[in-house]
């Protein structure tokens, strides 16, 4: 993983700095919520999940955003003070290549994403992390092929059907409404039908693979 940063701050920042305190004062012990190829980790709904609360008691909002660096993909965490100070870094995107473009960059943009936040809040897990590092190898591991049965009909291996609900989980509101109603329609499912108990088969993460930069 690239550990250059771009970095923007204004100075001095008494305000941000003492709620930065506050906040790390108040926020909760973040411990590991999740398990991959490599072991347990938190993920990253678990680190908003803990964050949130001690975020808003002490002034303060993150804002992370897809940016440029020198010319490749990067992601901008910005911390921000209601008193207008902010501290801001860009930092590259190492994405992978894989069958699907979008989902390496999802997958990068989540593990960025995590301990991007974690670092500019200055919070420690305190456990080992290396769920970034799973290979594609890994990821592609498949399921036991049932004999008789189509390729776009078998079922999904435990790590890529994990990796498709963790996609999912990253989409916006307004996005993920989108992809549910369409993957129902697609699928001729009822317009409340769950997404996750029916997202086992092969066709549906070749379904993702086609349309999920449609809600990205």
């Amino acid at each position: 993983m690239h550990t250059t940063t771009s970095s923007e701050s204004t100075s001095p920042l008494p305000n941000l700095t003492k709620a930065l305190i506050e906040f790390q004062a108040l926020v909760p012990t973040i411990h590991e919520n999740d398990n991959s190829y490599h072991g347990a980790f938190v993920n990253l709904p678990g680190v908003l999940s803990k964050i949130g609360p001690a975020l808003r008691t002490s002034g303060l909002a993150v804002s992370q955003l897809p940016e440029q660096i020198n010319a490749q993909p990067g992601l901008r965490t910005t911390l921000m003070h209601i008193s207008g100070e902010q501290i801001s870094a860009v930092t590259p995107l190492s994405v992978n290549n894989g069958k699907n473009g979008t989902q390496e960059w999802g997958k990068s943009m989540t593990y960025t994403r995590r301990y991007a936040l974690l670092s500019v809040l200055g919070l420690c897990v305190g456990i080992e992390d290396n769920d970034a590092d799973i290979t594609e190898k890994a990821l592609a591991k498949p399921a036991t092929k049932v004999e008789g049965v189509a390729d776009k009909d078998q079922p999904l291996s435990k790590e890529d059907r994990e990796l498709c609900l963790g996609l999912i989980q990253e989409l916006s509101a307004d996005n993920l409404a989108r992809f549910c109603k369409d993957f129902r329609r697609d699928f001729g499912l009822a317009s409340d039908a769950k997404i996750a108990p029916v997202l086992t088969g092969v066709k549906h993460q070749n379904w993702m693979n086609e349309n999920l930069k449609n809600y990205v």
